[in-house]
């Protein structure tokens, strides 16, 4: 088996209105049984944080997708493990984020992301998570077509205070790294920056908002990936997106052959 991946961005009304670029970046490792897919939403105040957000989700994708290919058994491991190989996912993005900024001579701050992910086979899977967006992987049916369960999903995580959260550049970004296992195969996985969440999840966030996910899932499914991922961006730079949230949206969906 294996999957079929469409993903886009879109820029915020806000950010066209002043000039700024999309700040929302995605990125994927497919090779056989085998996904690693990352979104990352750049700070709205970072002046570099489209920048920070595009290196920060090429490397983790490059580096955990190498490693599951190498290691696939790391698969089956636990949430120590597990916590450990995000980790050095993570450093090592920090660490070209960190010669950027110092070849720029600008602070580390200037590239603030946020970071979702997946990593795994369709069979089990980790989503490791810093800061906000949203991660949901729904199960496969049983042999009878039955719905199998809840889906499992990686909730964002904010700070204290509204519009707050916690970013990849930030000193205690260790404290932060969440991982969560998904323990059983699936058939949809869906990643996105908190600009898709208002109409893309429920309101209380237990899951996908199926009168928008369904369709979408559907057509999707019977077209290639190109035709799919310019379908995806088209529906989330339609005025009535833009009429819901102003800001960047990026959405991943993948999908179990």
């Amino acid at each position: 088996m294996s999957w079929r991946i469409y993903a886009a961005s879109a820029t915020g009304t806000s950010h066209i209105d002043k000039g700024i670029p999309c700040q929302d970046s995605f990125a994927f490792h497919a090779a056989g049984d085998v996904l690693v897919a990352v979104v990352c939403d750049g700070a709205g105040s970072a002046p570099r944080s489209d920048e920070g957000s595009r290196l920060l989700a090429d490397t983790v994708a490059r580096a955990l997708g190498d490693r599951c290919e190498r290691e696939p058994e790391c698969l089956g491991g636990d949430t120590d493990v597990w916590f450990a190989i995000a980790a050095d996912a993570v450093t090592l993005a920090r660490d070209a984020l960190i010669q950027t900024a110092q070849a720029a001579q600008a602070p580390l701050s200037s590239y603030a992301a946020t970071l979702v992910g997946y990593a795994g086979d369709g069979q089990r899977g980790w989503f490791f998570h810093i800061g906000d967006g949203i991660a949901v992987a729904e199960p496969a049916a049983d042999d009878d077509g039955e719905d199998n369960g809840t889906a499992w999903v990686s909730l964002p995580s904010n700070g204290e205070y509204a519009n707050e959260t916690y970013f990849v550049t930030g000193e205690s970004w260790r404290e932060h790294l969440r991982v969560l296992p998904v323990p059983a195969p699936i058939t949809h996985l869906a990643l996105m920056s908190d600009g898709a969440m208002p109409f893309a999840m429920q309101k209380n966030n237990a899951g996908l908002f199926k009168p928008f996910f369904e369709p979408v899932a559907r057509y999707l499914a019977s077209v290639d990936e190109d035709q799919g991922s310019r379908a995806l961006l088209a529906t989330l730079e339609d005025p009535r997106t833009h009429g819901i949230t102003s800001d960047d949206k990026t959405l991943l969906i993948a999908l179990r052959s």
